[in-house]
């Protein structure tokens, strides 16, 4: 399929689902996704279906508030792709999401809008701003702090949105740890991301996990489905 009738069909499977790997495509597709693809997988979900995006996050019963609310501002954005940073807005922001943080209140109005509305250059900037702040990742603190669904969702959503690198070579080593393999998770992965960013995911998988993706998949996967995922992968160079 088009990439963006691909992740159309995938959001509307994954808004079934109560499971957090399929949650977890609602926040790839809206957030490690460009604003313009984001609009062309809107455009595509409501001439498949007869809806909108919003509309079936929005009603699913499998999602919970207030996880459905974050949901329907992220599908639904459209952000600025510039490269222009107001620095007093970073400042303002990472100290309203520090305080967030703090008092374990992530689903504050103020913390959805940054997250669902600011463009990914603002978010690094406020994110960076962060890191000087506290001398932590926001994304670390948010994980420590929250161990709920909406944290974990929100960890991801922050890492999809500025470094999208962390997020998915996580994804392929969940889906290969222990016995077994989560094929779904593994193969929407590596093909979504094959020609957008895999030399980046090896290079953080590598880095965390000292191994190699090629190496890990190799060893978890076989025949023809092995050959078409390394295929995908490429090497390690």
């Amino acid at each position: 399929m088009d990439p963006a009738e691909r992740d159309a069909n995938l959001v509307h499977e994954a808004v079934k689902k109560k499971d957090e790997i399929y949650i977890l495509v609602l926040i790839e597709v809206s957030c490690a996704s460009t604003p313009d693809h984001l609009m062309a997988v809107r455009d595509i979900y409501r001439k498949l279906f007869s809806c909108s995006i919003e509309e079936d996050v929005a009603s699913s019963p499998a999602l919970q508030e207030p996880l459905k609310k974050m949901l329907v501002s992220l599908v639904s954005s459209y952000r600025y792709a510039g490269e222009h940073v107001d620095m007093d807005v970073a400042k303002l922001e990472a100290a309203q999401l520090s305080e967030a943080i703090r008092e374990k209140q992530l689903q504050r109005d103020e913390v959805v809008r940054i997250i669902s509305t600011r463009s990914k250059s603002q978010l690094r900037a406020t994110f960076q701003q962060y890191k000087e702040d506290h001398g932590t990742d926001i994304g670390e603190d948010i994980n420590g702090q929250c161990s709920s669904q909406f944290g974990r969702m929100l960890k991801s959503a922050v890492w999809c949105l500025t470094s999208p690198e962390k997020h998915f070579a996580q994804v392929i080593r969940y889906s290969i740890l222990g016995l077994g393999t989560y094929e779904d998770l593994l193969t929407r992965v590596i093909v979504s991301r094959a020609e957008i960013d895999m030399k980046q995911i090896k290079q953080e998988y590598k880095a965390r996990y000292k191994s190699a993706v090629t190496l890990d998949v190799a060893g978890d996967t076989s025949f023809g489905y092995r050959d078409m995922l390394l295929a995908l992968v490429g090497s390690e160079d």
